[in-house]
């Protein structure tokens, strides 16, 4: 999966007294875009060299093994020779494994830095903590700190069938989904697995289990969990029409003809558990 990075590490503590080195990575985004070179499927970044310094312009935001990476800050388009702004979603079939997870955790985390320069309690302009990754307000002391949004990928079976789904209003999505939502407040990520499947193509489930977890920057804080359950009953599909377009039972022996997966996702992962007969 896209955070399977070793025997590179994520550290991901934060610390406010990193400055920029001429070497260190600096990652600028604006929108869903962002400077970067892509060719090939190699992704790289431009360093802060590349972009010209200026110390007071960055905020730090990991580290991957010893090579910091920074937060261009602002909202000008820069440029760099041999650098050029592309979509995020590239990410997916880009090379080495951990620039493309860089880019995802980095793009969360401007995410987050751009909805959270005002307060929401009072409309202050918020300043950085000096001590931990939250942004404070000088005015009534509200606190914010990145936001992580969980969520369900649901994997339901029925004896050697397994139900896939295809997303509505997605141009070009292909029946490679699974069931998924958010948790809600007030609910157990097992009740949101039951009411997601429900909601999503009205089948009832039982025997919930958990599989694995996964980090989900793309969604700027989603953090996916993944639940294996089995049909209780009636095995008819019943399609919410606003969040789906198709859903359907696919068997093992299809699903090895037929399926192929980059290896990044969760949803990917669980499929391929299924089609080995790995589901727990």
């Amino acid at each position: 999966m896209i955070q399977d990075i070793a025997p590179k590490r994520l550290l991901n503590p934060y610390d406010p007294t990193a400055k920029p080195a001429p070497e260190s990575v600096a990652l600028h985004f604006l929108g869903k875009r962002f400077l970067c070179r892509a060719e090939g499927g190699e992704l790289t970044f431009p360093t802060v060299a590349d972009l010209g310094g200026g110390a007071g312009e960055y905020t730090y935001l990991f580290k991957i093994d010893d090579t910091a990476y920074f937060l261009r800050r602002g909202d000008a388009e820069l440029s760099a020779d041999g650098f050029a702004y592309e979509d995020i979603a590239l990410w997916r079939g880009s090379r080495p494994r951990e620039n493309a997870f860089a880019a995802v955790t980095a793009f969360h985390l401007a995410s987050w830095y751009a909805a959270s320069q005002f307060c929401g309690r009072c409309g202050e302009k918020t300043v950085h903590d000096e001590k931990e990754r939250m942004m404070r307000c000088p005015r009534c002391g509200n606190l914010i700190f990145p936001k992580i949004m969980p969520s369900v990928i649901v994997a339901v079976t029925h004896g050697d069938r397994l139900l896939l789904t295809r997303y509505a209003n997605r141009p070009g999505a292909s029946r490679f989904a699974l069931v998924a939502g958010f948790t809600e407040i007030g609910e157990t990520a097992e009740e949101t697995v039951a009411r997601e499947v429900m909601e999503e193509v009205g089948l009832r489930v039982k025997n919930i289990r958990y599989y694995k977890s996964q980090p989900w920057g793309i969604s700027a804080g989603g953090l996916l969990l993944g639940y294996w359950c089995e049909v209780d009953g009636d095995d008819t599909i019943r399609l919410d029409h606003v969040e789906l377009a198709d859903g359907a039972w696919v068997t093992r022996d299809e699903l090895r003809e037929t399926y192929t997966d980059a290896g990044v996702a969760l949803t990917g992962e669980m499929i391929e558990q299924f089609i080995r007969g790995n589901n727990p």
